[in-house]
């Protein structure tokens, strides 16, 4: 059996790793999501897995759309600055 020497990595097949971040600004793959939202990939790659934020699968990619996740992100209930620094004295030990 010959041996097979290789100067450089293994040359991709047709298609694989290719391709462009965002497809016309509404299709975003997890970093460029993770950039949108400001959080690290691991965390984006966290949420898919507890489908916490909303995605889809494009032949086995992760892809977010901006509009989905613009709709997830209004839907989000938040705080005020008194129920924040109440939390964080909760945290604290301190009696509210």
């Amino acid at each position: 059996m010959p041996t097979i020497s290789r100067t450089g990595p293994p040359k991709k097949k047709c298609g694989q790793g290719v391709g462009p971040r965002r497809i016309n600004g509404c299709a975003m793959d997890v970093k460029t999501t993770a950039e949108f939202l400001g959080t690290s990939e691991k965390a984006i790659r966290g949420m898919v897995t507890r489908h916490l934020i909303p995605f889809r699968r494009l032949g086995g990619r992760i892809v977010f759309l901006r509009t989905d996740l613009e709709r997830w992100l209004q839907g989000l209930e938040g705080c005020t600055i008194e129920e924040a620094r109440n939390n964080v004295r909760i945290r604290q030990g301190v009696e509210v």
